[in-house]
């Protein structure tokens, strides 16, 4: 199990907004360095907010308001002077039903290379080999990295959108919902690689499956209506939950 003592993100008192409805309520969460977290909860828990929180992807929405710090190695990404762009470049984001974009599977993953400035073929050849690797996807599209992107399967596509996302070397990947619209086959295929992956980026992962959480996570977050209920190790949450809400949630009492 990859669990350090390094801490690679912190989130204090932070609160979302949309207009008037408040998503998310005072979140505190430390977020360790090079393991794999998982975040739990009804579906209207907040989970996807906070993992948009997390890389500033909130903001793209129309009158969404966030309140509070995300620290990254210990810089405030809210911050005034912080480089947005170059936020959501260390914290990838792999939303809920990735799509790819209706291009070749090499242009997909080689788009934010591009896009950050990388021009050389050779260059662009290495990313793509590397990052489809990564993904687990390279033997079965090494020979077709010219197809359309759309002409994949789902279980594929999904893996390319995480080539896509780990093609600009981030530091820390979150993760939607990875077994959204997937086959029993394909979710084992993520699950797998989130294991892998883990040995080499933070993972935060927010899923509406227990059992995945408990396969894949290191540690583990309770949210309920918006609130931090509880956070640990995944181990002792599902074990000794200190909270009657998280005992009731795991045990099929709360829906």
């Amino acid at each position: 199990m990859a669990v350090t003592n390094d801490v690679k993100l912190v989130v204090q008192d932070l609160s979302v907004y949309y207009g008037a409805f408040q998503a998310l309520t005072s979140i505190d969460l430390t977020i360790p360095s090079g393991a794999a977290t998982a975040i739990i909860g009804r579906t209207d828990a907040g989970k996807s907010s906070l993992l948009r929180s997390l890389c500033r992807m909130n903001e793209l929405w129309g009158g969404v308001t966030t309140e509070g710090r995300v620290l990254l190695d210990g810089k405030n990404i809210y911050g005034p002077d912080v480089d947005v762009t170059r936020v959501r470049r260390r914290i990838g984001l792999l939303a809920r039903r990735p799509h790819p974009f209706p291009k070749s599977v090499f242009d997909n993953v080689a788009y934010g290379p591009r896009l950050h400035g990388v021009r050389q073929r050779n260059e662009l050849d290495e990313i793509v080999k590397r990052s489809l690797k990564r993904a687990a996807l390279w033997n079965e599209v090494k020979d077709r990295l010219q197809i359309s992107a759309l002409e994949l399967s789902p279980g594929q596509k999904a893996r390319l959108c995480i080539a896509r996302a780990l093609a600009v070397e981030p530091e820390v990947l979150l993760i939607d919902d990875p077994a959204s619209n997937l086959d029993p086959v394909s979710i084992a295929k993520i699950e797998d690689l989130i294991l892998e992956l883990k040995e080499f980026y933070t993972i935060v992962l927010a899923t509406d499956g227990l059992q995945q959480a408990g396969r894949v996570s290191d540690y583990l977050a309770f949210l309920s209506e918006g609130s931090l209920v509880e956070f640990g190790p995944t181990s002792d949450v599902f074990a000794r939950p200190k909270d009657k809400r998280t005992e009731d949630y795991i045990t099929g009492r709360f829906n």
